[in-house]
């Protein structure tokens, strides 16, 4: 008994799949997980910059964190309105990979870091709101709505799994790295997202 029969074997028991979608719910569950792992990642990362940026400035920090999101989603629906999604949902996430490059780039250096960590605060809420946001949209896309009731439990359970490891990794690697470092990681987890996503649409066409 080969290794894929036995997973085909385990799913059956765990979700109602059928033969034809059992790779792409297998690659959303990836995607998701790789997704939240990221997120899960920076989160601490945003605290330390609340903290950074000064305790007495949290509230203004959680208002332009609000002023922001209702600036950018008019911005993401013109996009998604714009562009086909192949090439939108790889101009989001790259376009975050690179917010990440800077942020590591600016920490490292020094450059500003009261200012980096206010932005950093503020930036990470739009960063977890749109990269979900672009994920479900996919999924109703990708999945009809009777698919959706019997797959979705399980490929939410990829993001569950995905929160869990990412403080794991925080914990694990914070201090060999240092907590700068982490945005590498989350990095590379949001470029593994893509690559899950690059495969759903290839399965796709």
């Amino acid at each position: 008994m080969n290794a894929v029969t036995v997973l085909q074997r385990w799913l059956s028991r765990v979700v109602h799949a059928e033969p034809g979608e059992v790779r792409a719910m297998l690659w959303s569950f990836a995607y998701f997980f790789c997704l939240l792992a990221g997120y899960y990642v920076l989160r601490p990362l945003r605290d330390e910059m609340g903290v950074a940026g000064g305790v007495r400035n949290l509230q203004w920090l959680f208002t332009a964190t609000f002023v922001v999101m209702l600036a950018a989603v008019p911005v993401f629906g013109a996009v998604v309105a714009r562009l086909p999604r192949r090439r939108f949902i790889a101009l989001v996430y790259h376009f975050f990979v690179v917010n990440i490059a800077l942020f590591w780039l600016v920490f490292t250096l020094d450059l500003g870091r009261v200012h980096a960590a206010r932005v950093f605060f503020v930036w990470i809420s739009v960063f977890n709101l749109f990269t979900v946001s672009v994920f479900w949209s996919f999924m109703a896309d990708l999945f009809s709505s009777e698919q959706g009731k019997r797959l979705f439990g399980f490929i939410a359970a990829g993001g569950s799994a995905g929160a869990l490891l990412g403080p794991l990794i925080t914990v694990g690697l914070a201090g060999p790295l240092g907590p700068v470092n982490l945005l590498i990681i989350a990095a590379v987890l949001l470029e593994l997202a893509i690559l899950c996503a690059r495969r759903l649409e290839l399965a796709d066409d």
